[in-house]
């Protein structure tokens, strides 16, 4: 009976290892496209209050770029909803 406890214990190991490993590369995947959703949301609001500052569009016109500003700085948030971990 000691002997079968070993033999199941050596595969369940090696999945909690994968599993582990997997988990941390999806956790620096998120955080790395984080980093890059929320530069990428960050420039376009700019753009967009600096065009509604300057006169260069109206308020109709950046309405569009300030969604889209808005969905790049949600994504990561809903990634890591999606991975189970906590920010």
């Amino acid at each position: 009976m000691r002997i079968l406890k070993w033999v199941l214990k050596i595969p369940a190991f090696v999945l909690m290892l994968a599993t582990g490993l997997l988990r941390w590369i999806a956790s620096f995947a998120v955080a790395m496209s984080h980093w890059v959703f929320y530069l990428a949301a960050s420039a376009l609001f700019c753009l967009g209050l600096i065009c509604f500052a300057f006169h260069e569009a109206t308020f109709q016109q950046i309405i569009p770029l300030l969604a889209v500003s808005f969905i790049l700085y949600i994504l990561p948030h809903i990634a890591i909803g999606l991975i189970g971990g906590r920010r």
